[in-house]
């Protein structure tokens, strides 16, 4: 028997044996020209990105440069492309920055009022726009990483892909998708909501009790884009984090039917097994960034973090948004063209309750989404700028 409660306890602890380094964008590349000039092999080069923690956003474009030496399918491309979500909500190397002087005092808050306008007015006019989206949702789970081997925590690594039809109509009447859509399926899931527009408005009406600050230009295919960063306040946020005493769970991100027009997204933890749970519900604050096109207002980027300054529930939560314009029949609206959703267990999450020793439920989730096949039943609304 105590060989055995050794047994199972080595193997509990395999699941960790892995480690981040934290690198630049630059030391990322370097390591990269090293590894091929050394010949490594596919699974090396990729296990080695997946120890990597980027210090700065990998941009699209340097992504695309440095994915141009490695072969489409491959791992390391996999992997390279994995570690490029995981740091969009992260500044882009100064490098990489234009060179444009920051805009004085006035110009900012002309530019943040018309971000405002652009949410209160011209969202909300949106046609019942539906559109296909496609998920690709990762998970650290333990997996066997060599024929014959334990299955090991090695990381970030997809486990499934899944599409579905969202609509703005479903998005104003809450019945978009949710956390009790997923309950009973055999694996946890991250699901997020609010992309056509809830998000926004819970960051631009929470905000007002917070802070809204400059931050620098950023280059996009439409044009210049200008990046604030801000930051909202425990009393005025309405983001939850909505979790359960059961740690054996699935994290779920879902738009907030409770708070009226600041409804936005949250991130919900629930047993998957539904009993002997207690559900508990936190409001922290948030910070995150905006990019906003200076000759509209529209907003064509926004991410969202939440504080876990104090909090025994989460490490991470986070949210970010991509929008651009869709042709639908012969009207132009700014549209989620893509999202993520990220989310992080504090330390000891996966803890079995009875044995406290560790078990195979997964730590940290990853949703990447594609949306799609845009269409529309109706095109009164007026067309974006």
């Amino acid at each position: 028997m105590r060989r055995l409660m050794l047994l199972v306890f080595l193997v509990s602890l395999a699941p960790y044996a892995g480690a981040t380094k934290r690198v630049s964008v630059v030391q990322l590349e370097q390591a990269l020209t090293t590894a091929q000039s050394a010949h490594k092999p596919d699974a090396d080069i990729a296990r080695q990105i997946g120890e990597f923690e980027l210090s700065e956003r990998l941009t699209v474009a340097t992504l695309n440069r440095l994915s141009a030496s490695l072969d489409p399918g491959s791992q390391a491309a996999q992997a390279l492309r994995l570690l490029a979500d995981q740091s969009v909500f992260l500044d882009p190397p100064a490098s990489e920055l234009p060179s444009t002087a920051a805009p004085d005092d006035a110009a900012q808050q002309r530019m943040i009022e018309a971000a405002r306008t652009y949410v209160a007015k011209t969202l909300p006019q949106l046609p019942d726009l539906s559109a296909i989206r496609t998920t690709d949702s990762f998970d650290d789970r333990p997996q066997v990483i060599k024929q014959g081997g334990w299955p090991v925590r090695a990381g970030l690594h997809r486990v499934s892909t899944a599409s579905q039809e969202i609509s703005v109509f479903q998005e104003r009447t809450n019945a978009s998708t949710t956390a009790a859509s997923t309950r009973g399926q055999e694996h946890s899931v991250l699901i997020s909501g609010g992309e056509f527009g809830s998000t926004l408005n819970m960051i631009l009406t929470d905000s007002v009790k917070g802070k809204v600050n400059w931050s620098h230009w950023e280059q996009a295919a439409t044009g210049p884009l200008a990046v604030f960063h801000y930051s909202v306040p425990g009393f005025a946020s309405h983001f939850e984090i909505i979790n359960s005493l059961q740690r054996q769970a699935s994290l779920q991100g879902t738009s907030n039917p409770r708070v009226g027009s600041n409804a936005g997204s949250g991130i919900e933890v629930t047993s998957n097994n539904g009993s002997n749970t207690s559900t508990f519900i936190t409001r922290p604050g948030y910070h995150g960034s905006l990019w906003v096109d200076p000759a509209t207002g529209s907003i064509l980027r926004a991410t969202l973090e939440a504080d876990p300054k104090g909090s025994s529930e989460f490490k991470r939560a986070a949210i970010m948004v991509e929008y651009a314009p869709v042709q639908i029949g012969e009207s132009q609206f700014i549209c989620p063209v893509r999202s993520l959703a990220l989310s992080m267990a504090v330390s000891g999450a996966n803890l079995d309750p009875l044995t406290r020793m560790p078990g195979d439920a997964p730590t940290e989730w990853l949703n990447v989404s594609e949306f799609t096949g845009y269409q529309s039943t109706s095109l009164a609304a007026p067309k974006a700028k």
